[in-house]
């Protein structure tokens, strides 16, 4: 009788502590889910904060530009032509010289600061291009009507503090300028006229200016005052009787308006 109280008593003990391994191993596993509800959950708000702080920091940092601008070409002068057989100047002849009307011209850019002092900034801008050129022979002589669209790359430095609402920056970077034609040399009467087609010329730009925030204007608007220059061979239109070349300086004064968002 004793015996059989005791296998009793027995396989109770072995129920209850089957029912409090289960009991625990329920508990562990709702603790494990909630843990790792709270890790992901956690997780996730600090990815997202990270995120929205990376957008907002890139969105702060970024403005566009757009701008109005003159450009001034430098005269070119090439060398005057020789006789291929003395190798002597030719007599009576001159070098050819190319010259370029100033005109205005538009420039729309992107700049983003990626450090308190450094950016990178993209440009795209466009101006007419009248070119006149006199040389040696008459069909040398004339304009080409074209249109210049210098687009380029630079790195910015800024100051990182404001001077009496001024904030300056400098600049330099590389790109090139695409002429296209309008016309062709108007060369004069009973000599031939001299083709010309669309080029592409590599160009240094360097440059320098501030940022203007007048107390009226509102946070996310601002002035721009620089100075551009464009460094590259002056266009000879893929045609070697207009070719002078020589290296020219663009000079392009400017003003605009930021927008930052």
């Amino acid at each position: 009788m004793h015996g059989f109280r005791d296998l009793a008593n027995r396989l109770a003990m072995h129920d209850n502590m089957g029912m409090v391994h289960k009991h625990l191993l329920r508990q562990a596993s709702c603790s494990a889910l909630l843990c790792a509800a709270g890790f992901f959950i956690v997780a996730s708000s600090f990815a997202q904060k990270t995120l929205v702080q990376k957008t907002d920091a890139i969105v702060r940092n970024t403005d566009i530009n757009v701008n109005i601008y003159g450009a001034f070409p430098m005269t070119a002068t090439g060398a005057v032509p020789v006789d291929s057989t003395t190798g002597l100047p030719i007599p009576g002849t001159t070098a050819l010289k190319q010259s370029a009307d100033p005109a205005p011209g538009f420039r729309i850019g992107v700049r983003h600061i990626f450090s308190p002092i450094f950016g990178l900034e993209f440009n795209y801008g466009y101006n007419p291009a009248i070119q006149h050129f006199s040389g040696a022979t008459l069909s040398q002589d004339g304009p080409v009507y074209s249109h210049a669209k210098p687009l380029t790359f630079d790195y910015v430095a800024t100051m990182p503090h404001l001077f009496h609402g001024f904030q300056p920056f400098a600049l330099g970077g590389a790109g090139f300028i695409y002429s296209n034609i309008s016309s062709y040399v108007e060369a004069p009467p009973g000599t031939p006229s001299v083709a010309v087609k669309p080029i592409i010329n590599p160009v240094a730009e360097y440059g320098f200016g501030a940022d203007y925030h007048p107390s009226q204007f509102p946070a996310m608007m601002s002035m721009r005052f620089q100075y551009r220059g464009l460094v590259g061979h002056a266009p000879g239109y893929r045609n070697p009787l207009l070719a002078t070349n020589s290296l020219i300086n663009i000079a392009e004064p400017q003003v605009g308006l930021v927008f930052k968002f």
